[in-house]
């Protein structure tokens, strides 16, 4: 009885630690071209707001897409650095969570290279996606919220 413990004791640390470690490796930064694939066969145009905006420094931005449908709206961005993207996902995250009413659901992670924030609240949907110097921000009317989830695993 007491081998049998000890056995199942081991066992289920060693499913602990292979799953435990699997949340936290290491993620391949978000493509661009994926992103303006999903988005594009949707029939979405995407607005590239290097050329379009004077507001966005390339000092601080490699790129940066927008697309604005009439229930929510989808911004890339890939920084200079990544120190630039966590500092714009905290940002962000701090915004969202600042809007917060009653809030219906409410997720967030913050393993290796990545952050995700992501939270229903008062008929709003926000989803912030950060890996390495790319961030993924979402915003849209939670009536939405399944179609655009499904946009976002196509993109991530």
């Amino acid at each position: 009885m007491r081998m049998r413990k000890t056995i199942l004791i081991v066992l289920l640390f060693v499913v602990c630690s292979v799953f435990l470690t699997a949340c936290g490796s290491p993620r391949e930064p978000m493509d661009m071209n994926v992103f303006r694939t999903v988005i594009e066969s949707e029939g979405y145009t995407i607005k590239d707001m290097m050329y379009e905006s004077d507001e966005f420094d390339e000092n601080i931005f490699s790129e940066y897409l927008s697309v604005f449908a009439d229930d929510y709206s989808f911004e890339f961005a890939v920084f200079t650095t990544e120190q630039y993207a966590i500092n714009t996902f905290n940002g962000m995250r701090a915004q969202a969570e600042a809007n917060r009413g009653s809030t219906r659901s409410y997720r967030t992670v913050n393993v290796s290279n990545h952050a995700m924030f992501e939270q229903t609240s008062d008929g709003m949907f926000w989803h912030i996606y950060r890996v390495d110097n790319t961030l993924l921000y979402v915003l849209a009317d939670s009536d939405y919220r399944s179609h655009v989830r499904d946009l976002i695993d196509r993109i991530q």
